[in-house]
């Protein structure tokens, strides 16, 4: 995040003027300390409602009451949808790819999301607007435990290497009469043999193909992917053992929209026009104006109806446009005015500035992962567990909250984010050991966590460097403000940090194609939520080049457990030697959570908040942009509904 501010040094202490440049205004004690102005009191919903003028209509609500999956009863009252209007969201960038095949499901394909199914997805009611046990900001898969069936109305896992799904019977393929490839499709049922198809065809040499290669057998895959032989309606996917789970969570069920057979045998592959678009979902793509827009219509014999009002078939709005916005300030412009219904991944300071002009604006706040930098594990110095947990205490990581962020982020998020999809894993930092737990171990988690820099010192001279060390990191600009903190903490326990500042597209070339072309440590100031499902950060990503025979057990087990909430919890939780009794290096540790943070093979700083706002008038969203997946980021229109009227009361 790029932080607008000049970080100053006086007897040691990082002054206030910090705060009134960076972060909101803030009201200066008597005492010399800085407070931050507004109180973060819950990281949920907070709305302030601006006074507006609304016609004489009484707004009719019903009672709705959902469990949530570990029994709790939750209602609300939720307001009854009206049809019709033109929802208006964003996109940072237009569209390169109108095919799964290419990238199996991911951001790029965005947008054939409100045209195409998945297979499953996330339910309705279990977001925001519902019981909240997710919360659809997260850019992370959801626990298996919160997934609904899409195309496929249910599916079995009689064992570890087969799944079956049971496709929904009575979807059509959408007809739109004016587009020559829908009408080439005819608005035909939707069937098993079409699903069929399209994973063999993704699997054939496509995205999912290359990089989950996990079938049983991925050269005649008639084998690994059938319609099964005693019902037309199931799909049988067959992989080799243990390795269900990496399909279920990424390789397609998830993540890929299903195309067309048809379409694709026509117009080649991979589909490179949107007018060969053609899908089961809830609009059709009418128009696309390069670099400007996507416009969407309202499929009239969509499948899917409205979980909260089973009567209601969706979608509600007539017209869908999103419009491509790539600069922040246009789309803050297009937000106060009424132009997109909702923002999301607004830093603090720019959501601070939306809320004082436009406080109507609704918002929830959230933190998606802790910034790290990472450390090469491999090179001296930071191969010594003292020298990095030096480092580590060495970092005023409250002062980071309350100063550089103004109060608003999140101390301890690591390997476990703290939203409600992870309640039942994560362990807050007050339950941390308060003693080391590990060989060679100086410090605990929860001193990790803190301020110490005479322990940093003493540390530093048992490792062999009582006079400190040189090193340096490699950033793009938009981590020189943090790292300008970071330097100055260092410098106090005698760390000589040099920043190197790269081009975005050299430091990508340097941190992301092995070998690493950094030397010695690299930070990225935009990190994303880390994916504790294959532990990504340490096994594909790896930046800080951790060699540890606990890293793949620990991800091949979290896979593995994935379908068991209760295993899969203790695999994070429990005592690793519990967790691998076969492995002689996991006997005596603590668990994965305590582990992971105590050997500090990357510096994990404050998460900072994200604001997701959206219009008052904008209905059955709560902020989740994200409503089907992490990359279904436009999705959430079959959903949403319109109140025109107020819409109309505000001038937009």
């Amino acid at each position: 995040m790029k932080k607008k501010v000049v970080w100053l040094v006086v007897s040691g202490w990082m002054v206030a003027a910090l705060l009134l440049a960076a972060c909101a205004p803030a009201v200066v004690e008597e005492t010399g300390k800085v407070t931050p102005k507004e109180e973060v009191v819950t990281p949920r919903e907070e709305v302030v409602p601006k006074e507006i003028v609304v016609p004489k209509e009484e707004t009719n609500f019903i009672k709705w009451t959902g469990t949530k999956l570990d029994g709790t009863v939750v209602e609300k009252m939720i307001e009854k949808p009206r049809y019709g209007g033109t929802l208006t969201a964003w996109y940072p960038d237009p569209p390169t790819l109108w095919d799964p095949y290419v990238r199996g499901g991911g951001s790029r394909t965005f947008p054939i999301q409100p045209t195409n199914n998945t297979l499953i997805g996330t339910p309705l009611t279990m977001g925001p607007v519902g019981t909240n046990e997710w919360g659809g900001v997260l850019g992370v898969e959801p626990p298996y435990e919160q997934m609904m069936g899409m195309l496929a109305e249910s599916w079995e896992i009689p064992d570890d290497a087969t799944i079956i799904y049971h496709i929904r019977q009575g979807i059509h393929w959408g007809l739109d009469s004016t587009s020559a490839a829908s009408r080439l499709v005819g608005g035909r049922e939707f069937t098993a043999d079409d699903v069929v198809w399209f994973f063999r065809y993704t699997y054939a040499g496509g995205h999912i193909g290359k990089n989950y290669p996990n079938l049983i057998d991925m050269k005649n895959l008639e084998n690994s992917i059938f319609v099964s032989p005693t019902d037309k309606w199931a799909v049988v996917f067959k992989f080799q053992p243990g390795q269900s789970a990496s399909h279920f969570i990424y390789g397609g069920t998830y993540h890929a929209p299903i195309l067309a057979r048809e379409v694709v045998e026509k117009y080649g592959s991979p589909i490179g026009d949107w007018k060969q678009t053609v899908g089961t979902g809830a609009f059709f793509l009418k128009d696309y104006v390069t670099e400007s827009s996507l416009t969407y219509v309202r499929n009239p014999n969509y499948w899917q109806h409205d979980p909260f009002f089973p009567e209601n078939q969706l979608p509600y709005v007539d017209t869908y446009k999103v419009l491509f916005i790539p600069d922040k300030s246009t789309r803050m412009a297009a937000l106060r005015t009424g132009k997109i219904a909702m923002l999301h991944d607004v830093v603090a300071e720019d959501a601070d500035q939306l809320i004082r002009t436009n406080p109507e604006l609704q918002r929830i706040f959230y933190w998606e992962g802790s910034q790290k930098i990472n450390m090469r594990n491999d090179t001296k110095p930071f191969d010594d567990i003292r020298v990095r947990q030096a480092l580590a205490l060495a970092v005023n990581q409250q002062e980071l909250v309350d100063l550089f962020y103004g109060g608003k982020a999140s101390l301890f998020d690591y390997p476990i984010p703290s939203g409600p999809e992870f309640s039942d894993m994560y362990i807050p930092l007050e339950k941390m050991p308060a003693e080391p737990t590990l060989p060679g171990s100086r410090a605990s988690v929860r001193e990790l966590y803190g301020y110490n820099p005479d322990k940093a010192k003493q540390l530093l001279a048992e490792a062999g460097y009582p006079n400190g060390f040189k090193t340096e990191v490699l950033t793009v600009a938009d981590g020189v403000d943090m790292l300008s903190v970071i330097k100055e903490y260092w410098a106090k326990i005698g760390v000589d940090l040099k920043i190197d500042v790269r081009d975005e597209t050299v430091f990508i070339g340097m941190t992301t194609r092995k070998p690493f072309k950094y030397t010695q440590m690299m930070y990225n100031a935009n990190a994303g939520t880390l994916n504790i499902w294959v532990l990504s950060e340490l096994r594909t990503s790896n930046n800080s080049i951790v060699d540890n025979p606990l890293v793949e057990p620990q991800s091949l087990k979290m896979q593995a457990l994935y379908y068991e909430p209760a295993k899969r919890k203790a695999t994070m939780i429990a005592p690793l030697g519990e967790i691998h009794p076969d492995i002689p290096q996991a006997k005596g540790l603590p668990n994965w959570v305590t582990y992971t943070n105590e050997q500090a093979w990357f510096i994990l700083l404050p998460a900072p908040y994200t604001y997701s706002l959206w219009q008052p008038w904008l209905k059955h969203y709560g902020g989740a942009y994200l409503s089907n997946s992490k990359y279904d980021q436009i999705g959430f229109g079959r959903y949403a509904w319109l109140d025109q009227d107020l819409k109309k009361a505000m001038g937009q």
